[in-house]
């Protein structure tokens, strides 16, 4: 069979993905770059009896390589193999895309223009002559609405028929200037609704539109764990009832129970929480929305030297760190975008919150609520100085990026659909198989050779002496050991190991023990979703060893804080 592989480049929100999506019908693979952290689609489809592999690029705006983005684009069109181009262009943005087009003519790259969004375009008053943009540039023109699939029978005609283009630009001026003399040439009109604009103000206003954003927020929260909490609990239940079914009769059957069983649904209980947040970040990025957040957010985090992007991931981190870190992949920025995963899990997930709820119960019954708000406050303060740190002293660089407010516009169900589908085989396919192999190997040390005198057990008092500073026995020990597993473990595990807490902790204790428990190391989901981010195992020994450096520290100093102010 003959194969074609076709490089898809163009601006961002041009619909890039959404042509990928009808060419492919779905069938693409998320990865990285090799070497980076810069997104890389590829897509196949068999047309016309040829297999063909679609490599979708990162959206850029020139390939001047101002940006990771952009550079690694650059090197793929000048060094990667492919067979032509299909540039997807953006019809009621047609003079700043051409910028990016000219650019590629330059590769002498056999070229398709896939002319998107024509509907909108059409619904702005403009209309664009495809013929005569063709005649101009020398290469075939397709009008294409991506979203309802129009357009895609010519387009799959047209990548087998490319042409050369006979018109390019060597300098940035030369196209500018020529983006500009074709684009006159070949708008028909052009007019703009007001009322849009108009409705910007409202969302990039600093009072009313950060009201709006945070409700916005709040109800993608409750959208995310309400919604997703029965379906968790059902698959809850389910687990507990396959390891209850296959018992532990012999070292086999408790291995396949607790290990296996209880691995695979380590990874389930968190797919209806990612699936549904997912949906809603689809949804607002694809409606025009999130744009317009990010522009609104911008502000506060450059003083973080972050940018508008990280906000979002930092805040889905109060639900749970697995899918905030996956988050992370919408900023474009890799310097941003490793500051940010990394400051992630200082921010106090909902699974800590059963092991404050249980020790402020106990030590402190008349102002608990008050002590878990200084846990949380802790939580943002640490989170925030920490990337501040990390784009000061490592990832460094300006953090100002270049971006497009796109227009306003109903998603399509298909297109939220298929990008929360490959969000979440993405965390199946690259965090998936990695939790389940640390949880196999944390049930080997908690389980083996007994559960009364295991490997946990004999690491827990192994380590005691690292916390007798805190006054932490081996309980203790064992219990921070297991909540590697997931942090709600620690609250199991303190219930079967002691009988007594008091015996154990005084009040400056338990409360350098809910400080250490906001600060160490993240969860082995956790670590497996920012090994698959960043793709390097390098900057999760990085977050294990500086988190649990930072937590050991202010732990120590919390209790020592308590009890000179003689609050013990």
């Amino acid at each position: 069979m003959q194969k074609l592989r076709v490089a898809m480049v163009g601006n961002p929100n041009v619909g890039k993905t959404a042509i990928l999506n009808a060419l492919t019908k779905g069938n693409f693979q998320v990865g990285n770059f090799p070497g980076t952290t810069v997104e890389k689609k590829e897509g196949k489809a068999t047309i016309n009896g040829v297999f063909v592999e679609f490599i979708d690029l990162p959206g850029i705006y020139s390939l001047k390589a101002y940006s990771v983005d952009e550079e690694v684009s650059k090197k793929f069109l000048f060094e990667g193999d492919y067979d032509l181009i299909l540039n997807v262009i953006d019809a009621s943005n047609l003079e700043r895309n051409l910028y990016l087009t000219l650019q590629l003519c330059s590769t002498g790259s056999p070229m398709v223009i896939a002319l998107n969004m024509i509907d909108e375009a059409k619904k702005r008053g403009i209309e664009v002559n495809s013929k005569k943009l063709s005649e101009i540039l020398g290469v075939p023109v397709i009008e294409t609405v991506a979203v309802k699939g129009e357009g895609m029978g010519k387009l799959k005609n047209a990548i087998f028929n490319p042409k050369v283009c006979k018109t390019s630009a060597k300098t940035r001026d030369e196209a500018i200037k020529l983006a500009e003399d074709i684009s006159k040439k070949v708008l028909i009109k052009k007019y703009r609704f007001v009322y849009l604009d108009e409705l910007d103000e409202v969302f990039t206003d600093p009072v009313v539109g950060m009201l709006i954003f945070i409700s916005a927020m709040w109800m993608l929260f409750k959208f995310t764990y309400q919604v997703a909490s029965p379906l968790v609990r059902i698959i809850e239940i389910g687990i507990d009832l396959a390891v209850k079914t296959v018992g532990s009769e012999n070292v086999f059957y408790s291995l396949l129970s607790g290990g296996i069983i209880k691995g695979v649904g380590s990874v389930l209980v968190f797919v209806p929480n990612i699936a549904f947040l997912f949906m809603g970040l689809a949804f607002m990025e694809l409606s025009g929305y999130m744009a317009r957040a990010v522009f609104l957010m911008d502000g506060i985090m450059n003083r973080l030297k972050l940018n508008g992007r990280a906000a979002i991931p930092l805040i889905m981190g109060f639900g749970c760190n697995v899918p905030a870190v996956l988050t992370t992949r919408g900023i474009e920025d890799r310097n941003v975008r490793l500051a940010t995963v990394l400051s992630i899990p200082f921010i106090s997930c909902s699974a800590r919150l059963p092991v404050y709820v249980l020790i402020a119960g106990l030590f402190f019954p008349k102002n608990g609520g008050e002590v878990i708000m200084v846990i949380y406050l802790l939580s943002v303060v640490f989170s925030l100085i920490t990337a501040y740190l990390l784009r000061s002293l490592i990832f460094k660089g300006d953090s100002d990026f270049v971006m497009e407010l796109p227009p306003y516009r109903f998603p399509n169900f298909r297109d939220v659909v298929l990008t929360t589908w490959n969000g979440l085989k993405h965390f199946l396919e690259k965090a998936g198989t990695i939790i389940l192999l640390m949880s196999v190997v944390l049930w080997i040390i908690t389980n083996y050779p007994n559960r009364a005198d295991s490997y946990a057990f004999f690491i827990g008092n192994a380590i005691k002496p690292l916390f007798s500073p805190m006054g932490w026995g081996g309980e203790v020990s064992v219990a921070l050991l297991t909540g590697l597993i997931a942090k709600e473990v620690i609250v199991e595990t303190i219930s079967v190991t002691t009988q007594n807490l008091h015996a154990l902790l005084n009040p400056a204790q338990a409360f350098a023990l809910m400080v250490f428990i906001l600060l160490y190391m993240p969860c082995t989901a956790t670590m497996a979703v920012i090994k698959s981010e960043t793709n390097s195992w390098r900057w999760v020994v990085f977050s294990a060893v500086y988190s649990f450096s930072i937590a050991y520290i202010t732990a120590l100093a919390a209790m020592h804080l308590i009890y000179l102010l003689g609050l013990s």
